[in-house]
């Protein structure tokens, strides 16, 4: 592998990742249910009805779980361990996986609020991720 993975975009995930190119973080919004959701996907998870709406997220959140990598999974991110893989409770609702970035691995907490931040990868393509507020 020749650097960092960039996403292969669907046709349900495509809103998703042209709106992370403008540095916006969108989530979808059940019509029937009013609940937010990520990932993207055609169907509300809750009551399975068609077309979500997609809306823009805060960007704000809170660290719901963590874990501090030292050993890296494949050889494109053995320079960034050790790194937090963390799941992220947006202000919304939704929970999404991303790092923690721009701090000392060991600083990051359970319940510690963060912001959303992006990481640009091979051919200026941006990922959502996330650093202390």
């Amino acid at each position: 592998m020749n650097g960092k993975p960039v996403p292969e975009i669907s046709p349900d995930s495509r809103p998703y990742w042209e709106a992370a190119q403008r540095g916006e973080l969108l989530i979808q919004r059940c019509r029937g249910t009013g609940k937010a959701f990520l990932y993207p996907r055609r169907w509300s998870p809750f009551d399975y009805s068609a077309d979500p709406v997609w809306e823009k997220a805060s960007g704000r959140g809170t660290v719901y779980s963590y874990s501090i990598v030292y050993q890296a999974p494949y050889a494109a991110f053995k320079d960034d361990c050790p790194y937090v893989l963390a799941i992220v409770e947006l202000q919304e609702g939704p929970r999404m996986m991303a790092n923690i970035l721009h701090c000392a691995p060991e600083s990051v907490r359970i319940g510690m609020a963060v912001k959303l931040c992006f990481e640009t990868r091979a051919g200026g393509f941006r990922i959502p991720q996330f650093e202390p507020a």
